[in-house]
């Protein structure tokens, strides 16, 4: 019987008959999964609700830019998570957000704001524009304590004009103020203003301040000079806070001690004992259960884990279309070595490619273009790349992972991916000798992380394994082959265990020795001439699979 996507005829005529579009169907799903969530008071953001967020009035905003396929970003990803958490006090005047680098909605970001590296922390100012603002400032993400000290310090001097809640006032009270002015410029609704006296080099008024932020009923003004409670009837020496109503009243505070969390636990107390509440904490939420993969992801994930290691055309493709809309284009300005860089993986796409007819003349006419000029920005590049393919059909008809599909949401796909098509390219040139040096391939490779691949902890390990492992020493085709592969386990050697690997895909060495014993030594190491008839058959494109895609040959 006649199989699609593995499912009988019938049940293949179902499913192509409630896919929008039929055979030209765009999965992007998993495009929209995110580190984080409203739960986690960070908001995710996506190119032009990003540069309207900046704009916001009265608001401070911290950013993440990250790539969602990063280790590093992945492994950040908890605390950034427990900071947020942490920050939900400030949320009358601070944002909280992240920015996929991975996604091709926030690529335009990514490049305005010259995004070099994730995970990259920046503060914006309320009313930020790029253009008169420059690019934000940067934050350290490795020092969550140093982080917060310097949140504090431009949080305090942020414009908070346009707020419609309370306005925070963190300049302190002037020589001129009495109880009256200083409620005066409150909104009538205000029931408290808490002195709180800051000695020189200290934080604890400012810090006093955003922490009861929570608490609408009452305000802080901080005083610089103790002598300054005068002015509210009361003696200098008598204490280093004062909870004042309307009328002037002083209202007996008790902190256990001289500190900013203890003036703040003092007055929540007080508050809450009068019947005052606080603005809603998040909720605390039980911890959500494995998502499993459900519909097409199921199947597919059943029939790879079933099967021996195979090529499947959709990862190619996938690969290819990260490359060619995402990660290259991040580039602000392509030039000198990096263009080079550029023309030389664009000339092996086109050489060996594995996209169907559309996507041949896709990279024919982009390499025919690259090839007139000596550098472009990451902007043209784009466009260039949408131009051609408007004059042409459908190049990617589907966007899912299949043999490097994750057993649950944000494992594996774009790297393994890229592993696979790079692996693939070698076996190609491999059997068309003439074409490229020994070599060449890899070399490619280096580039695109060097230059371009978005998750800077695996570029920067890919390029010292690079040079440790001496890729220019490559003086065959075969040698190529194994190169790569050799990299490749070592990698997966040095991430076996780590937090990012997905536990129905280990990270082992390759193959095993179940599907090709061959290339097993007795009682260990390898048989590389076993290894090496095994990648090429494996990564030849005559074996390529064509599951899991409304399509059955490249057309």
């Amino acid at each position: 019987m006649f199989r699609l996507f593995g499912l009988s005829f019938f049940k293949s005529l179902l499913l192509i008959a409630i896919l929008p579009g039929g055979f030209s169907v765009r999965l992007r799903s998993a495009g929209k999964i995110s580190l984080y969530s409203r739960l986690d008071n960070v908001h995710v953001v996506e190119g032009l609700d990003f540069e309207k967020a900046l704009k916001a009035p009265a608001l401070g905003k911290l950013v993440q830019y990250l790539n969602i396929f990063c280790g590093h970003c992945r492994r950040y990803a908890p605390i950034y998570k427990k900071l947020a958490v942490d920050l939900q006090k400030w949320n009358r005047i601070l944002r909280i957000y992240a920015v996929d680098c991975a996604q091709e909605d926030n690529v335009s970001v990514c490049r305005d704001f010259n995004i070099k590296s994730t995970p990259t922390l920046r503060y914006y100012h309320s009313n930020f524009v790029k253009a008169r603002h420059g690019l934000g400032t940067n934050l350290p993400s490795k020092d969550s304590k140093k982080l917060v000290n310097l949140l504090v310090k431009h949080l305090a001097q942020n414009d908070y004009t346009g707020t419609k809640k309370l306005k925070p006032i963190f300049a302190p009270v002037q020589k001129n103020e009495t109880a009256k002015s200083i409620f005066g410029r409150f909104n009538r609704k205000l029931f408290y203003i808490l002195l709180v006296y800051q000695p020189q080099n200290s934080q604890i008024g400012i810090l006093t301040l955003l922490d009861l932020l929570p608490y609408p009923d009452v305000a802080v003004r901080i005083l610089n000079d103790a002598q300054l409670f005068t002015q509210f009837g009361l003696m200098p020496s008598a204490q280093n806070i004062a909870l004042l109503d309307r009328t002037g009243k002083q209202h007996p505070l008790t902190p256990t001690e001289e500190s900013s969390s203890a003036y703040v636990e003092s007055v929540a107390n007080f508050l809450e004992q009068n019947k005052h509440t606080r603005i809603p904490k998040l909720p605390t939420t039980i911890a959500p259960q494995e998502v499993l993969l459900q519909g097409m992801d199921a199947v597919i994930l059943e029939k790879v884990l079933a099967s021996p290691p195979v090529v499947y055309q959709a990862d190619l493709e996938q690969a290819l279309h990260q490359l060619l809309h995402i990660e290259i284009p991040k580039a602000p300005l392509i030039q000198g070595e990096k263009f080079l860089a550029l023309y030389r993986l664009i000339e092996l796409f086109n050489r060996f490619n594995p996209l169907n007819q559309d996507g041949r003349k896709l990279l024919h006419r982009l390499k025919s273009h690259l090839k007139t000029i000596k550098k472009i920005k990451g902007a043209e590049l784009a466009n260039k790349v949408a131009e051609i393919e408007k004059g042409l059909g459908t190049v990617f008809k589907i966007f899912r992972y299949v043999g490097c599909i994750g057993s649950k949401p944000l494992m594996r796909g774009i790297t393994c991916s890229f592993w696979t098509l790079f692996h693939h390219l070698t076996v190609m040139s491999a059997q068309n000798p003439k074409v490229f040096k020994p070599g060449f391939v890899i070399l490619a490779l280096f580039g695109f992380a060097k230059y371009f691949f978005g998750c800077t902890e695996c570029s920067k390990h890919f390029q010292q394994m690079a040079k440790r492992r001496n890729i220019e020493s490559v003086r065959s085709h075969d040698e190529e082959i194994l190169w790569l592969w050799a990299a490749h386990n070592e990698v997966n050697n040095r991430l076996a265990g780590d937090a990012t690997e997905d536990p129905m895909f280990p990270k082992v060495q390759f193959p095993l020795r179940k599907h090709c014993p061959a290339c097993h030594k007795k009682p260990k190491g390898w048989n590389l001439a076993e290894v090496l008839k095994y990648l090429k058959r494996i990564y030849d494109i005559k074996h390529v699979s064509f599951y899991g895609l409304p399509t059955l040959r490249r057309t």
